[in-house]
């Protein structure tokens, strides 16, 4: 006998979604391995009633190594069919007999089929491997027929035949026919629910991974789940070249409806992809700020699937798309800055005369980053200038100030982390932090919307009239926009990705058609 399974962690086969490959065509391995319930028979003949339907259903399958799986009470029956003469010689044989009294506990004999198919597919490709249930008791049988079907073993062997007329009721010896049954549904819809699980999780390659081509729904769900997939990863482009089915009718699966992508989710993506030149000051400050709302609800899911620091990244992506919207809302490029400009001329010196770094050179124009971005808001007489300057005060002075609540977005906490200059994850690890980072970004994006800077640049100044002309442009309709938007953002499956979300923003009334976002 064979030993039990072994579980080393470098085994060809170590679960079975790595085992449920899809079909290799019609150039399918042909059996290499058969492995066959054991049962008892006729006592008064074994060989008719066991031993001969045994070698028929070996020599059928063409298999080079049959696994026998007796009960503990069939294991002196099994060895003494591998030790008969008329045991075909050109095949290895084993014997994998059951615990004690497992044969009337399916789920102890499913274990233990479990574990033997298992050790087999370490080795042996799925397509290759028969199951054959015909013998030992129902337990035993279903426990085999399960056991095969979580390892996508795509055809299972039944030896029937014509019947005695007894009450037994058995296979009339010399009349067996064995068949091969598919497990060609119970695997598809098998295959079905694992996707509906891993895409209501947002595991959207992995749906796309584990669903083949072929017919329906199939590549239905594959391209909804590649929408998604390219969504997430910040691919408009691709994403808004998918061309998404209809949701596919329930067949033996779960409802895939409230997973599907919607016609606003396309519409959103839609915009998201559509390119703008930078030179377009006001296209381009539109176009950043459904990139704020969109990295939002990214950051969000990242925390829910625990990416913590990639979360903690993409706060810090928002806080300075956020001063870039606002520059261009002005007439001005953060990375192209017109060394003429009044402001631009203040800033720099300002920054000459603290001995500060100052603004880049590049082509012939001044570039700045993000903190100075804020200290050129400031110079604009910009609403939000304060309290994006809050952002780049030390960590202790963050942590003291009140009105701030900024104390985990100190510039050198994104820049010291792995992702971008340095050398260990800088993400906070105190629970609900970046839950709360992410909803004070919210906020202040919404203020963004609702506090647009006065277009034109040139002409803005830091007069208190300047301020109070803008104090009056307050756009609470832009506010709403955000909040539709954000709703949209956050609709990728699994929903909203954090809980403490206004309940106004979940409103199915409150939907935009696609195109308008």
């Amino acid at each position: 006998m064979t030993p039990g399974p072994q579980t080393s962690s470098d085994s060809k086969s170590s679960s079975p979604l790595e085992s449920s490959r899809p079909a290799s065509g019609p150039g399918s391995p042909v059996c290499s391995v058969l492995v066959l319930t054991v049962g008892t028979g006729s006592r008064d003949d074994p060989e008719g009633t066991l031993f001969a339907p045994l070698r028929k259903s070996i020599r059928e399958s063409g298999c080079r190594r049959a696994v026998l799986l007796p009960s503990s009470v069939t294991a002196e029956l099994a060895d003494r069919f591998t030790r008969r003469p008329e045991t075909p010689t050109d095949v290895d044989l084993e014997v994998r007999p059951l615990p004690e009294q497992a044969e009337f506990d399916a789920d102890r004999a499913y274990a233990h089929f479990d574990s033997v198919l298992n050790e087999i597919l370490r080795e042996e490709d799925p397509q290759a491997v028969r199951v054959d249930f015909t013998r030992g008791t129902k337990a035993m049988s279903a426990a085999a027929v399960l056991a095969a079907v979580r390892w996508s073993i795509p055809h299972l062997v039944y030896v029937d035949g014509e019947r005695e007329r007894d009450v037994r009721g058995m296979v009339r010896p010399g009349s067996e026919v064995v068949r091969r049954l598919p497990t060609t549904t119970v695997d598809r819809h098998r295959r079905l629910d694992l996707a509906h699980g891993l895409m209501s999780r947002g595991n959207f390659s992995a749906v796309v991974e584990l669903l083949p081509g072929g017919s329906a729904p199939f590549p239905e769900i594959r391209c909804a789940a590649g929408f998604y997939a390219a969504w997430d990863r910040l691919d408009y482009r691709q994403a808004a070249d998918s061309a998404v089915p209809g949701a596919p009718r329930s067949q033996g699966s779960r409802d895939w409806t409230p997973l599907w992508p919607t016609r606003e989710m396309e519409g959103w993506v839609q915009d998201l992809a559509r390119e703008v030149d930078r030179s377009q000051h006001k296209a381009m400050a539109h176009r950043l700020r459904l990139l704020i709302v969109d990295l939002l609800a990214s950051g969000e899911r990242r925390v829910r699937h625990g990416q913590h620091e990639d979360a903690f990244v993409r706060a810090y992506r928002v806080l300075e798309l956020i001063g870039q919207a606002r520059l261009f809302d002005h007439g001005l490029d953060s990375a192209n800055l017109d060394p003429g400009h009044e402001a631009v001329q203040r800033l720099q010196r300002k920054l000459q005369k603290k001995k500060s770094r100052p603004l880049g050179r590049t082509a012939g124009n001044l570039t700045a980053a993000r903190f100075q971005v804020s200290r050129l808001l400031n110079e604009l007489g910009d609403p939000l200038a304060e309290r994006l300057l809050r952002y780049d005060k030390g960590r202790e002075a963050a942590r003291n100030d009140r009105r701030a609540g900024t104390s985990d977005l100190v510039p050198g906490n994104r820049n010291n982390s792995l992702l971008i200059h340095g050398f260990s994850a800088k993400a906070p690890t105190e629970p609900g932090s970046l839950e709360a980072v992410l909803k004070e970004l919210v906020t202040l994006a919404r203020k963004d919307a609702e506090n647009p800077s006065t277009p034109g640049g040139a002409g803005n100044d830091r007069s208190g009239n300047d301020r109070a002309v803008r104090g009056n442009l307050l756009d609470r309709h832009a506010g709403d926009l955000f909040d539709r938007r954000l709703r949209i953002a956050r609709s990728m499956p699994p929903g909203d990705a954090l809980s403490a979300v206004d309940p106004a923003d979940r409103d199915p009334a409150r939907s935009m058609p696609p195109g308008d976002a």
